[in-house]
C-alpha cells in the first residue's frame, strides 16, 4: 500500500513538473515574442568582440530595445544561442521582439551604409566625411592607415615608398560598406576599385606619353581640381601638357590649396610663395604626388587632351577661358574675374 502511494505521488509530481515545464516554456516563448514598444524607430546597435550575453542584454535595455532582459538571456542560454551571437553593428528597431533581435544577432546580418566620395577629394576630406557617416573610426585613424606601407601587396602601388600616402589612389565612387568596417576595409575597397577602373590599356597609354602611373595620377589630380567638372576639361589638360613641354611652372591654384587645406579659392600672393615641393608657382614640373583623388572623366581627359596652343586659362561658373599669351590671359582676368 505504501509503495503504491509513493508511485502515485511520483506520477503526480512528474505530471506537475512536466506541466510547469510546458507552462514555463510557453511563458518564455510569449515573453520573448513581445516587443518592447509598438512604435517603430530605427536604432543602430553594436556588439563588440568578446562581449558577454549579460552585457549585450544590458546595452539593449539602455538602447530602449528591451525592458526585462531575463527572458532574453534565459531563452538564448537554453538554446545555446548565446554562443552563436556575432559581433558587429546592426540596424534594429524598437518594434522588434527579443526573439527577432536574437535571430538578427545569430545570423550576423550586419547593417550596411552607402558612402559617396566625390571626384577630387583629398584623403583628409574623405576621412572627415567617413567619420560623419557613422562609421566606427575617427578621421585620424583613416588618415593614419592611408599609406602605401599598409597596402604594399597592391600591385599598382609597387615601387612607391612606404611612407607615401595613398592620395590619388582612393577611387571616388559610391560604395556600400558595413557600419563596423575598419579604415583598412574601406581603403582596400577603394584601392580594389581603382585597380578595376584604371585598366592596363590606360596605364599603357600613360606610359606611352612618358608618364609613370604615379606621374599620370598626379597630373590627373591637378586637371581634376582645376576643371571643376568643366566641359572644357580636355582643353585644360592641354594647358598643362603645353606648360610641361615648355618647361613652364604649372602655377596651379589647386596645388596651393593642397598645401594650405583652405577651402578652394584663389591663393593669396603670400601663399604662392610657400616653400613646399607641392607649390607649382615656384617649382617647375609635376609636384611629388597627387593633390587629390581623381575620377575616371579626368583620367580620360588627361590621356586624351585636345591639341591647342593654350598656356593660360581661368575658370568661372563651370566655363573656362583660354589664352595663348600672358597679355591675353590678363585681358580674360579683367573681363571675367575682376
Amino acid at each position: 500500500m505504501k509503495a503504491k502511494f509513493f508511485v502515485i505521488l511520483f506520477i503526480i509530481l512528474a505530471i506537475g513538473i512536466y506541466g510547469y515545464s510546458i507552462y514555463s516554456k510557453k511563458a518564455l516563448e510569449k515573453a520573448i515574442s513581445m516587443p518592447n514598444s509598438a512604435a517603430k524607430s530605427a536604432v543602430t546597435f553594436e556588439i563588440k568582440p568578446g562581449e558577454s550575453m549579460s552585457a549585450v542584454a544590458a546595452n539593449l535595455k539602455k538602447a530602449g530595445l528591451m525592458g526585462n532582459t531575463d527572458p532574453f538571456i534565459k531563452y538564448a542560454k537554453n538554446g545555446e544561442l548565446d554562443k552563436k551571437i556575432k559581433a558587429g553593428v546592426y540596424t534594429l528597431n524598437t518594434a522588434m521582439s527579443p526573439k527577432e533581435i536574437l535571430e538578427v544577432f545569430v545570423s550576423g546580418s550586419r547593417s550596411e551604409i552607402w558612402i559617396t566620395i566625390p571626384e577630387g577629394w583629398r584623403i583628409d576630406q574623405i576621412a572627415d566625411y567617413l567619420e560623419k557617416q557613422g562609421l566606427l573610426f575617427k578621421a585620424k585613424e583613416f588618415e593614419d592607415e592611408a599609406y602605401v606601407k599598409n597596402f604594399s601587396s597592391t600591385s599598382f602601388l609597387a615601387g612607391l615608398p612606404g611612407g607615401t600616402t595613398l592620395e590619388g589612389y582612393l577611387f571616388p565612387d559610391t560604395y556600400k560598406v558595413y557600419s563596423d568596417a575598419t579604415p583598412k576595409d574601406v581603403i582596400a575597397e577603394m584601392l580594389d576599385n581603382f585597380g578595376k577602373k584604371v585598366t592596363k590599356n590606360m596605364m599603357d597609354a600613360a606610359n606611352t606619353k612618358g608618364f609613370t602611373l604615379h606621374q599620370f595620377v598626379t597630373l590627373t589630380s591637378i586637371v581634376e581640381k582645376e576643371s571643376a567638372q568643366s566641359e572644357d576639361i580636355r582643353k585644360i589638360a592641354s594647358v598643362y601638357y603645353n606648360r610641361l613641354a615648355q618647361g613652364m611652372p604649372f602655377q596651379s591654384d589647386a596645388t596651393i590649396t593642397y598645401i594650405t587645406r583652405r577651402a578652394d579659392a584663389r591663393p593669396t600672393i603670400d601663399e604662392t610663395k610657400i616653400d613646399s615641393p607641392y607649390n607649382t608657382y615656384i617649382n617647375r614640373g609635376l609636384p611629388p604626388g597627387p593633390i587629390g583623388n581623381p575620377g575616371l572623366a579626368a583620367m580620360q581627359a588627361t590621356l586624351n587632351p585636345e591639341t591647342t596652343d593654350y598656356l593660360f586659362f581661368i575658370s568661372k561658373g563651370g566655363k573656362a577661358y583660354f589664352a595663348k599669351t600672358y597679355d591675353e590671359h590678363l585681358q580674360n582676368i579683367a573681363k571675367y574675374l575682376d
